[in-house]
């Protein structure tokens, strides 16, 4: 388990784009989409990074846009492994969103 100094600490200077929640203890990403399909192939790499990590986020989504929740459910709380998770998220769809816009 993170404390919350330290999980602010990591999103504030190396996952910029997730926030804390801290009453539900999950940190999260909002992601705009530019369709449906932009939305369903960010969705695929997710479900395939979250198998490579074994670590699962909660994901809601809709026509053009995502939100991804992510916090260790077994210790109710953000632990490393939901931070390794959110950097290799970022990484990926950040790739996707940028060849998007062109």
């Amino acid at each position: 388990m993170l404390s919350d100094e330290k999980i602010q600490d990591i999103l504030k200077n190396e996952i910029k784009s997730w926030l804390y929640d801290k009453e539900s203890k999950y940190i999260k990403r909002e992601i705009s989409t530019k369709n449906f399909k932009e939305t369903m192939m960010i969705l695929n790499l997710i479900a395939g990074l979250s198998e490579a990590h074994f670590h699962h986020p909660d994901i809601e989504f809709g026509y053009k846009k995502i939100l991804i929740k992510l916090k260790t459910h077994s210790e109710n709380a953000v632990t490393q492994k939901d931070i390794d998770l959110a950097k290799d998220i970022e990484k990926y769809i950040s790739m996707i969103l940028e060849r998007e816009k062109k």
